[in-house]
């Protein structure tokens, strides 16, 4: 039987080689990691967007906190020493400074005001601070129980003029005591037997080259402006203030003539000329642009001024009646509190303070 020789055997394939063990498992691992990560990362710029959005919003709230308190700063704000206590708005609060910058004359001043708006959330504090330069002016003064600009015309005038106040030192914003008459131009009204005229001194002129405005406060055209001092009541249209009306402010549009039924007490500003008839009496303070004519005995308490919107010669025309003038520094000063000009912003100094 013929060999058929040795058949070469196959060699059966290898199987494929496995995997080193424990790759799979930290290859898992690194993949869920950096998920996390990834997500971790996008939860932490959510947060820090929402954290960066709440305090933007709350910085806001703070800013018009500051805000508010500025407002309410140009709206109280009262000068020789302006004060503003700390103003709550919703959940915040404003407090309020003043800084005197430059003196323009007696009782008016240019402040830098700032207002620091704050808002306190758990323990995070915002704040904002904005500030702007104020005009203050403090309330008109008198030099003297009688104030003449431009002298007087009228001779014969009887009775008392008296710039003496014993209780005045209780009314410190008005000067007491103060000059029975003071005046510019001249002469003021002659004193004889039927007059007498006392005060610190009895008799004061002042010079030529000081101001009605810089002397007393009293800004005539700013007084009697739209944007001045806001009356109770101006005659005419409106009707006369009712008897015992307290502190009030009337305003006389033109030139009037008052008795006995209009006398009262505040603050009377006549814009022409005022002429006084019997019995009309007064408490307070009273100002004329034009002249002050007697026309029977009055009595008043206070002080009065005229000639205030100029004209000289037309200051007082007493016409030989009795005139009972007493200073009052009191009334004075209540009647002068409503014709305080009230601040004013200086436009282009509104500032953030950083």
């Amino acid at each position: 039987m013929r060999s058929l020789g040795r058949i070469p055997r196959l060699r059966a394939p290898a199987p494929p080689e496995a995997e080193p063990r424990g790759f799979a498992l930290p290859s898992a691992m690194l993949m869920l990691l950096l998920v996390s990560l990834m997500a971790a990362g996008g939860f932490l710029m959510t947060w820090i967007d929402g954290q960066s959005a709440r305090a933007f919003a709350r910085s806001t709230e703070a800013f018009y906190v500051a805000e508010s308190g500025l407002a309410t700063a140009l709206a109280l704000a009262e000068a020789p020493d302006p004060s503003v206590p700390p103003v709550s708005v919703g959940g915040g609060t404003a407090t309020i400074s003043f800084e005197p910058l430059l003196d323009l004359g007696p009782m008016e001043t240019v402040y830098r005001v700032e207002s620091l708006g704050r808002i306190v959330v758990g323990d995070a504090t915002f704040e904002r601070s904005v500030g702007q330069l104020l005009w203050m002016a403090g309330p008109p003064r008198v030099p003297g129980a009688l104030v003449l600009v431009g002298g007087t015309s009228g001779t014969g005038l009887e009775g008392t003029i008296s710039g003496l106040d014993p209780l005045g030192a209780a009314c410190a914003p008005q000067p007491s005591p103060v000059a029975g008459v003071a005046y510019w131009g001249g002469p003021p009204p002659a004193p004889d037997s039927l007059l007498t005229i006392s005060g610190s001194p009895p008799e004061r002129m002042l010079p030529a080259d000081v101001s009605v405005a810089a002397e007393t406060g009293i800004r005539w055209a700013e007084l009697i402006a739209s944007w001045g001092p806001r009356p109770d009541a101006v005659v005419p249209p409106d009707p006369w203030p009712a008897p015992g009306a307290d502190s009030s402010y009337t305003r006389i549009a033109g030139s009037e003539t008052l008795g006995a039924g209009s006398s009262g007490r505040g603050a009377l500003v006549v814009e022409g000329d005022l002429t006084l008839n019997d019995g009309f009496s007064w408490s307070g303070l009273i100002l004329v642009g034009g002249a002050l004519l007697l026309n029977g005995d009055v009595s008043l308490r206070g002080s009065v001024a005229s000639g205030l919107a100029g004209g000289a010669g037309l200051a007082a025309d007493f016409g030989g009646h009795r005139l009972d003038l007493r200073f009052n520094a009191c009334a004075v000063a209540a009647a002068a509190e409503r014709l305080t000009a009230p601040a004013a912003a200086i436009p282009g100094t509104w500032h953030e303070v950083w």
